[in-house]
């Protein structure tokens, strides 16, 4: 018994040496109080997800450059300053997604994927989205957002409703027509579809921010994973029906030999892309294929309908920039049966401001991470490879010596052309920067600005929730701990948008409030 004791001792000590020694880089960095072993900073991992949000942005705004967190035994080091965000998002050393990403399950698409897996499937990938095929989509948002204000025009006016359920359903309808090129919302099975990918995007999000669900043999005890695998399955088997019958019709077409030159130089959609043969004759695997709609569907989805119920939210609290927005939009495009072109869409200045204020109080991704894969140096201090840091660009975003005094205001001035003028270029993140920056960005600001359009122009928008009611909780996407309770009032003399007004996702219930 003696002996056994004396080699679990002997086996803590070598292990803490080497532990000691793995880190010994980091005491040249400023960490928090207490630190307790193996828990590591225990009190922040185990608080609740607003309070973890709060002390973590605290935090970064009080450490000017950077802070080490212990999650358990692992180390994070936090980046708050804006050059030491660009030297590590500009890095060809800093590409790789650390461990956390894998939560996320479909390790081969483009969020989630290794390094050397994304760098090939990046390239192969950005011509789907190149400003001409983006333009393309542009008919396809405006039916989308159309069929959005058909949905709250049938509502009683003056109705109190979560808003968001409406922006993310016209998201998932422009997310999936654009990438799947079929209305794949109207098929059999599209209920549990849906539920089934607000099940895996929650599940994932809880693993990466519970240290304690890290550990496989531990999470696979837990009826998190039964539901997350359940959930995937879903996703997954509804995906594969819309495959195989793209896969039937390439085929088909490939071996009609009077096939249109016109549809053979059309611009490819994401399917398309992932079911064709790159110039090197490689295919995507079916993993692969599947790992990446995935991605860029849930990408879009949980992360632009959430912006916009959030851009819904201003514009309750600044009735002002409402009107303006209001004006202008009537201004350029003088009837709802105005064509929105790329040039109409460029016109709308303040449009494209207050979008990217929305972005600045709520960038798509509040933390993201990044592990350096050859040693780099921080300030002087040698971080050898395989670490992680971790950029807080909800705290960037508010700094007070690149936003100012008023750096918590709403603003869309902000954004000005002379206030814009010698900003540093890794002040403002709201997809990420660098090399790894999120791939659908141009995507994502198109079609907001389309719903934009469609809401202001037919709808007033208040709400009963105060500015200082506004919290985030900690999760991968800005995420209020309450619903998007919005009332919505229709515009005198608007006209309801012509487009299919069925209801292609029954929605539960709004408890509508009068």
């Amino acid at each position: 018994m003696f002996l056994v004791i004396l080699v679990v001792v002997l086996c803590l000590i070598l292990a803490h040496r080497s532990h000691r020694k793995k880190y010994q880089f980091a005491d040249g960095i400023p960490g928090l109080k207490p630190l307790w072993p193996v828990i590591g900073n225990g009190d922040i991992m185990f608080c609740d997800d607003l309070q973890r949000f709060e002390v973590l942005t605290n935090l970064m705004k009080n450490h000017d450059r950077m802070l080490k967190v212990w999650a358990g035994p692992s180390l994070l080091i936090f980046v708050s300053h804006p050059d030491l965000v660009q030297q590590i998002l500009s890095s060809a050393d800093c590409l790789e997604k650390p461990f956390l990403y894998k939560f996320a399950g479909f390790g081969t698409g483009l969020f989630t994927s290794k390094y050397k897996i994304w760098r090939g499937t990046r390239k192969r990938l950005n011509p789907t989205f190149n400003q001409r095929i983006l333009n393309n989509f542009i008919p396809i948002f405006e039916q989308c957002a159309r069929k959005m204000a058909s949905r709250l025009n049938q509502l009683p006016d003056g109705s109190t409703i979560n808003m968001h359920r409406y922006t993310s359903l016209c998201t998932l309808e422009m997310a999936c027509g654009t990438t799947l090129g079929s209305n794949v919302l109207d098929r059999d099975g599209k209920e549990e579809f849906v539920h089934g990918l607000d099940v895996a995007f929650q599940e994932a999000a809880r693993r990466m921010v519970s240290v304690h669900l890290y550990p496989d043999f531990v999470y696979r005890l837990t009826s998190f994973h039964r539901d997350l695998m359940k959930a995937r399955k879903i996703v997954c088997d509804f995906f594969q029906r819309i495959i195989s019958e793209k896969q039937v019709s390439l085929a088909a077409s490939s071996n009609n030999n009077e096939r249109d030159a016109e549809e053979e130089h059309k611009p490819k959609i994401l399917i398309d892309q992932l079911l064709g043969v790159s110039q090197d004759g490689r295919n995507f695997s079916d993993e692969e294929v599947m790992d990446n709609i995935y991605a860029v569907i849930t990408g879009a989805n949980d992360t632009s309908g959430l912006l916009i119920a959030h851009a819904c939210l201003f514009l309750c609290f600044h009735k002002d920039i409402q009107e303006r927005l209001y004006a202008e939009i009537v201004d350029i495009l003088p009837t709802d049966e105005s064509e929105l072109t790329p040039d109409s869409l460029k016109q709308l200045v303040y449009l494209e401001m207050f979008l990217k204020e929305c972005l600045r109080h709520c960038p798509v991704a509040p933390n993201i991470s990044r592990e350096n894969m050859a040693d780099i140096e921080l300030d002087g201090i040698r971080i050898p490879a395989g670490n992680i840091f971790v950029m807080n660009f909800y705290a960037l975003h508010r700094r007070i010596d690149i936003w100012g005094p008023d750096a918590e205001k709403f603003d869309p001035e902000q954004f000005s052309e002379e206030r814009s003028r010698n900003r540093h270029p890794f002040a403002y993140l709201p997809f990420s920067g660098g090399n790894r920056i999120c791939i659908g960005w141009r995507y994502a600001m198109l079609s907001m600005k389309v719903m934009l359009v469609f809401l202001i122009r037919n709808f007033q928008f208040d709400t009963l929730i105060q500015p200082e009611d506004v919290r985030y909780r900690h999760d991968l996407t800005m995420k209020l701990p309450f619903e998007h309770m919005i009332e919505v009032k229709k515009r005198a003399g608007s006209q309801m948008p012509k487009g299919n007004l069925v209801e292609t996702v029954p929605m539960a219930k709004e408890g509508i409030i009068r």
